[in-house]
C-alpha cells in the first residue's frame, strides 16, 4: 500500500512540475522570441513555440506549431492540439509596426496595426488564458512605444497602449498575473522588415513631412545595427518567467527608462512642447544629411 501511495505521489509530482515548466510562445521565431527560447530550455522549461516561420532552433524540449495570430481559424487548431497541456506562463511576442503622418493614414494600414497587436493579443487570452496553472502569468513583450511619445508612428503607439490596457484590465477581471515588458529601441530585423511593410507609406512623407521621412529611415536602419541587443529582452522574459510576483511593467533599455520617467513626471504641455522641439532639431539635421 505504501509502495502505490509513493508511486501516486511521484505521478502526481511529476505532472505538477511538468506543468510548471510548460510555456506557451507566441511568435517565437523573432530574434527576441529565439533569445527568450534558448534562456527557457536552458533552464529546464518545455516550451511550445508558434510562428509562422520555423524557430530556428532544434531541442528535445522545443515543440514547434504553426500559427497566425490574425486568424482566429488558426487559434482553434492550436487549441485542439494542446488542450491537454498546461502552462506556467504564455509569452506573447506578436507584432508589427505601421508608420504614417496621421492625415494620410489610410484606415487598413491602422486595421492591419491593430488586427496583429491588438486583437492578436485578445485571441491569446480568449484561447489560452484557460490553460494557464493557477499561478500562471501572461507576459506581453509590449514596447516602450506603450507611453505614446512618438509622432508619425500612432498606430503601433496606439497598438501597444491599447494592447496594454486590455491585459491590465483582463489581469484585473480574471485574477491573472499579467507583465507588460516594454523594450526600447532594439538591434533586431524588425527594424528593415518595417521598412519594407512601410514601403507605400514613407511615400506619404511629403511636402512638410518630407524630412522627417528621411530621418526616420535613416534611424530605423541605424538601430537594426546599432540598438540594444535582443539577448537583453530574452533575460527580462526569462526573469519574470522564475519570479513568484514580478513588477507588472518592465521597462528594458535607457531609452524605454527615459520614456517612462517623461511621461510620469512631465505635464502632457511640457512633454509635448519637447517632442515638437526634437522633431524640429532631427527635420533640420535630416535636411542638411541630405544636401
Amino acid at each position: 500500500m505504501l509502495r502505490i501511495m509513493e508511486f501516486v505521489l511521484v505521478l502526481w509530482y511529476k505532472k505538477f512540475m511538468d506543468e510548471n515548466k510548460n510555456v506557451l510562445v507566441i511568435a517565437g521565431s523573432s530574434q527576441i522570441g529565439i533569445e527568450a527560447i534558448r534562456l527557457m530550455l536552458d533552464g529546464g522549461y518545455r516550451v511550445y513555440a508558434t510562428s509562422r516561420n520555423p524557430v530556428d532552433i532544434e531541442d528535445k524540449n522545443l515543440l514547434k506549431y504553426a500559427l497566425d495570430v490574425t486568424d482566429d481559424t488558426s487559434f482553434c487548431a492550436l487549441k485542439e492540439k494542446l488542450s491537454d497541456v498546461k502552462f506556467c506562463a504564455v509569452i506573447n511576442n506578436a507584432g508589427i509596426a505601421i508608420a504614417s503622418p496621421v492625415e494620410f493614414l489610410d484606415e487598413s494600414e491602422l486595421q492591419k496595426q491593430l488586427d496583429v497587436n491588438l486583437f492578436g493579443l485578445l485571441r491569446v487570452i480568449k484561447h489560452f488564458s484557460s490553460c494557464l496553472v493557477k499561478e500562471g502569468k501572461i507576459i506581453n513583450i509590449s514596447s516602450m512605444a506603450s507611453y505614446g511619445v512618438y509622432p508619425f508612428l500612432s498606430p503601433y503607439c496606439l497598438s501597444k497602449r491599447a494592447a496594454d490596457i486590455l491585459l491590465r484590465s483582463f489581469s484585473n477581471e480574471a485574477g491573472i498575473k499579467y507583465v507588460s515588458i516594454r523594450p526600447g529601441a532594439i538591434r533586431t530585423k524588425f527594424w528593415t522588415d518595417s521598412i519594407e511593410q512601410n514601403r507605400e507609406n514613407f511615400e506619404k512623407f511629403t511636402g512638410k513631412y518630407e524630412n522627417i521621412g528621411k530621418y526616420m529611415l535613416d534611424n530605423a536602419r541605424k538601430n537594426s545595427l546599432g540598438a540594444l541587443e535582443p539577448a537583453a529582452v530574452g533575460r527580462a522574459v526569462f526573469k519574470v518567467l522564475n519570479q513568484k510576483n514580478p513588477k507588472c511593467v518592465i521597462n528594458v533599455g535607457l531609452d524605454a527608462h527615459i520614456c517612462a520617467l517623461a511621461s510620469k513626471f512631465l505635464s502632457e504641455d511640457l512633454l509635448n512642447k519637447f517632442i515638437r522641439m526634437a522633431l524640429k532639431l532631427k527635420s533640420r539635421k535630416a535636411n542638411e544629411y541630405g544636401k
